[in-house]
């Protein structure tokens, strides 16, 4: 399961904070939500990184995934994600993956520099419903930036998982944005053809509360499943899909995915900031 949680918001803060023009020292409700969707994608897109890298290892490493690389067309050596300056070890008595980064920054192939380790505590057959993963991070960096957390995954069906994510946070010269999430994640298409991953969807549901850098709470909610088509032109963005973002001072922001009900690729988006919408498009 590749690019499996390459989330959403990140470039869509961006287009809102763009065109609303805002100060990142503003007092506005607005941009304290503003800023909420922008920390939010902050956290949440590392921690899907995070996933891919051990999705790659348990599907495709026969240790992990519980399939004899003999047996099996899809596994095959699973280095496609990482730099060669991170280096990936499995004690197989313990089944546990670490993937260290190493102790100076390590330039990765999306452009962020990364440094410390990542460990994945494989608990059952990755492949087998109820198996689970426990990922914890040591002296761990993204940009110097300080990230924690555990995430915990769990296989609740074949082709369905259970996301968890327990007191993460990242430590910012900005400030520092603490984050926790419930996710329930289902590829719907693709299944057939495990090696194209072109013809891949997932839909996504759950939820995720958090502290924005500048000390606001924030909650976010998934009102209508999003979906990915991991098609090109399709990756950076979702088709389709609700989901709100409130802050502890009532203030509100939507965002629809497919204002035009057609599931395009066009990365067109409806925002709804208290009421006043408008449409851009995702960068």
């Amino acid at each position: 399961m590749k690019k499996y949680f390459t989330l959403f918001l990140a470039l869509i803060a961006i287009s809102f904070l763009s065109f609303y023009g805002c100060k990142d020292n503003s007092t506005d409700p607005i941009l304290e939500t503003l800023t909420s969707a922008e920390d939010n994608s902050t956290v949440e897109s590392e921690y899907a990184n995070i996933f891919e890298y051990v999705d790659d290892e348990g599907e495709n490493n026969s240790v992990l995934s519980g399939v004899k690389s003999g047996n099996n067309s899809e596994i095959q050596e699973a280095t496609v994600l990482l730099p060669d300056c991170a280096t990936k070890s499995i004690d197989t008595a313990t089944r546990t993956l670490t993937i260290d980064f190493g102790t100076t920054n390590c330039l990765c192939r999306d452009g962020n520099n990364r440094r410390g380790k990542i460990h994945a505590h494989f608990i059952g057959k990755f492949r087998e419903i109820g198996s689970q993963v426990i990922v914890t991070l040591e002296d761990y960096y993204v940009n110097d930036n300080k990230v924690t957390g555990m995430k915990t995954i769990e296989r609740i069906e074949q082709y369905k998982w259970s996301i968890d994510v327990d007191s993460a946070s990242i430590t910012t010269p900005r400030g520092t944005i603490s984050w926790e999430s419930d996710r329930t994640v289902e590829r719907t298409e693709g299944y057939l053809t495990p090696l194209n991953i072109l013809d891949d969807e997932y839909v996504y549901t759950g939820t995720a509360t958090g502290i924005n850098r500048k000390g606001i709470a924030f909650s976010v909610i998934i009102d209508q499943p999003l979906k990915k088509k991991m098609d090109f032109g399709c990756m950076t963005t979702f088709v389709s899909g609700k989901l709100t973002i409130y802050n502890d001072k009532s203030d509100t922001l939507k965002v629809n995915y497919d204002p035009d009900n057609n599931e395009a690729c066009d990365k067109k988006v409806e925002v709804d900031i208290n009421g006043v919408k408008r449409i851009i498009y995702v960068r």
